[in-house]
């Protein structure tokens, strides 16, 4: 190993590239964070490099320089932004405002903080909303507009005295942004920053802000949002999994340059990628066949420390992420110790902080969450997130019931539509109603067996606080059809559905190769957790029922077996020579008990399946089951002599007592 340059290389930025602090009190500042952006525009991806483009904010590429301008570390900038939203389901804009944005923002950042503290770099942007900012990529500073009569700067208005006062939007109950100048107070003009911003008294265009120069500057964060600094990880999860499998990793692309920032340690080279050598791996010298085991125990320890970054996250905020997939994660690369292999030194870093959102159920205690994605479709997301629908039908209303215990009411009452309706009994249905000029909101259950017509279902809502007005406008409307009333049907979302998104991520790297694609073996997978389902023996283990159906149909072997773990090609016999078969059928099972509903194996048995208040215990079996596997996939690649002696010793009592 002596002879091996293996060790995470020294940031630099590369040619055509320049660092730009954030803040312009910081270009004097003797370290700084900065974001990277192109020193001439870049056709395809602009000036700054943009990470990840999210539900509520932006993610940029970041360094933290010294006054001399020397990277230290590689960052992501992120940048709260409501632009995002635009294409997102109403209920789900509907249960979002800026308050709303600013708790998610701050929870999240504490929670990261307390998981990953040597990662985030903490400033009062967290919490504390910073000046309106754009960036002069030519001087490499940041300018924050001021007033140009008086030269007093422009800030963020969060008082609600004088938005009111000038007949625009509330800052904590909507999604829209002004800026004023705080020294004149009630005096000052508002700028709407965010996109269609109501007009109100003394309200003025953004160009009074910009000025004429603001052509040649970059808008880097102009909404005033909250802001995050942390560490990146050098490599993204399925490149790890690839690389342990033997296929090269790329650098990061920005438009049509792939950017090298000399933290890959070589593994961009495609010739240095493969960790044939000494100093990659501990069974280097065994070849494939100690890269087969040793890959294996490496991605087990990826999908753990994945299952462990998202349990860690759901328990602090009490919050699923629903848009879990590889990209929401990061590889985290160390300096080797002396000794340890190079692949051996990294941790998996959580990316994203989800989309999930708590529906706001007025006069309710009960927690549904909502997603952004809308009809889009993802192999990580089961069918389930994917089956909303929304629409107008008709209503009639049979019961109003008044709970005097609690003081709240349930509406019994009977919804038709047209629209193709198909809920479970999980499903939260919200109907709109305006009654007398006013607008009622009622969320329940659809059922479809007790309505007596076809096209029917009976609806009956969850308890809910009502006011006095609008109990009296429900129960003079009883018995009288309402037509064009808007509706949508919510599935229940929560923890389970980043569980199977987890599981999605444990097929693709265990079972993706050079001659297998995540579809296919996605859909093996799914099979084969139907198949122990038909199966179930409650007296056998799962690992031993898998193992019986692979012995009684070898095309499961073929699809399903350890051969997937090596890029090159190699056949099952020869796998299962190297990986012993009880111990993947128990992998295997460890993967089936992730997908929420597929039978008695599953950890949970539908997506809406949690406890409240103990969302992240969804993932306590899938941790425990990984757990295990680390340490035996651990014994197949470094000697546990203590084990040894004991099971020796084991074995001489009993010799012993047999030769009595």
């Amino acid at each position: 190993m002596d002879d091996l340059d293996l060790r995470v290389g020294r940031p630099e930025l590369p040619d055509g590239y320049l660092a730009v602090p954030v803040r312009a009190q910081d270009a004097e500042s003797p370290v700084r964070v900065c974001v990277v952006a192109r020193r001439g525009e870049d056709p395809v991806g602009g000036r700054l490099v943009l990470r990840r483009d999210m539900i509520d904010a932006r993610v940029y590429l970041g360094c933290l320089c010294d006054a001399a301008g020397s990277v230290h570390r590689w960052l992501e900038v992120w940048v709260q932004s409501i632009e995002g939203l635009e294409g997102a389901p109403p209920a789900y804009r509907e249960a979002l405002s800026n308050a709303v944005l600013d708790e998610r923002w701050v929870r999240f950042a504490r929670a990261l903080r307390e998981i990953d503290p040597e990662v985030v770099f903490a400033a009062a942007w967290e919490t504390i909303n910073p000046a309106p900012t754009l960036l002069d990529v030519r001087r490499a500073v940041a300018v924050h507009p001021v007033d140009r009569e008086s030269g007093q700067a422009w800030a963020l208005c969060t008082d609600e005295s004088i938005l009111s006062q000038r007949g625009v939007p509330a800052y904590g109950s909507s999604l829209h942004r002004y800026l004023y100048l705080p020294d004149l107070g009630s005096d000052s003009p508002l700028v709407g920053v965010t996109p269609g911003a109501p007009e109100g008294d003394r309200t003025e265009p953004i160009s009074t802000v910009l000025g004429a120069e603001a052509s040649s500057l970059e808008a880097f964060n102009l909404h005033c949002g909250l802001m995050l600094a942390r560490e990146m990880g050098a490599v993204g999860v399925e490149s790890l999994a690839d690389l342990l499998g033997g296929a090269p990793v790329e650098g990061i692309a920005h438009g049509r340059t792939i950017m090298d920032l000399g933290a890959l340690a070589g593994l961009d080279e495609p010739e240095a990628s493969q960790p044939r050598s000494e100093g990659w791996l501990f069974l280097a010298r065994s070849g494939r066949a100690g890269r087969v085991l040793e890959g294996l125990h490496l991605r087990l320890r990826l999908i753990a420390d994945a299952v462990g970054q998202v349990r860690s996250v759901v328990r602090r905020t009490q919050r699923p992420l629903l848009n879990v997939s590889p990209e929401s994660f990061q590889v985290r690369l160390f300096e080797p110790g002396a000794g340890l292999p190079f692949l051996w030194n990294w941790r998996v870093l959580l990316a994203d902080p989800g989309q999930a959102v708590a529906l706001s159920i007025e006069g309710s205690d009960e927690r549904y969450f909502l997603h952004a994605s809308g009809d889009s479709a993802s192999i990580y997301h089961p069918t389930a997130t994917r089956k909303g629908v929304r629409g107008e039908g008709s209503f009639r209303i049979r019961q109003v019931k008044v709970q005097t215990t609690d003081a709240t009411v349930v509406v019994d009452g009977t919804f038709s539509s047209q629209e193709r309706i198909d809920p479970s009994q999980s499903d939260l249905a919200w109907l709109r109603l305006n009654i007398s000029g006013s607008r009622i909101d009622l969320y329940g259950r659809l059922e479809q067996a007790s309505a007596l017509a076809s096209g029917e279902w009976r609806f009956r809502t969850i308890r809910q606080r009502l006011g006095e007005g609008a109990i009296a406008a429900l129960g003079k409307a009883e018995g009288v059809p309402m037509s064009g009333v808007p509706f949508e049907v919510l599935p229940l979302l929560s923890a389970p559905c980043d569980l199977y998104a987890l599981g999605v991520m444990g097929v693709r790297a265990l079972l993706v190769d050079g001659q297998s694609t995540l579809p296919v073996a996605l859909d093996e997978m799914l099979s084969l957790a139907r198949q122990v389902a038909v199966e179930y023996d409650d007296s056998m283990g799962l690992g031993l029922r898998i193992q019986g159906i692979m012995d009684n149909d070898q095309r499961w072997v073929q699809s399903l077996g350890p051969q997937r773990l090596c890029h090159e090609q190699m056949d099952a016999d020869e796998a299962f020579g190297l990986v012993p078969v009880q111990l993947w059928c128990d992998v295997l099972g460890a993967i089936v008990r992730m997908f929420p509903g597929m039978g008695p194996d599953s950890a949970c048995q539908d997506f809406g399946e949690v406890r409240p208040g103990a969302l992240h215990r969804v993932f306590d079996t899938a941790a425990s089951d990984l757990q295990d596997l680390l340490v035996r996939t651990r014994g197949l690649i470094v000697s546990e002599s203590s084990c040894n002696d004991e099971i020796h010793a084991v074995i001489g009592r009993l010799s012993v007592q047999v030769g009595a």
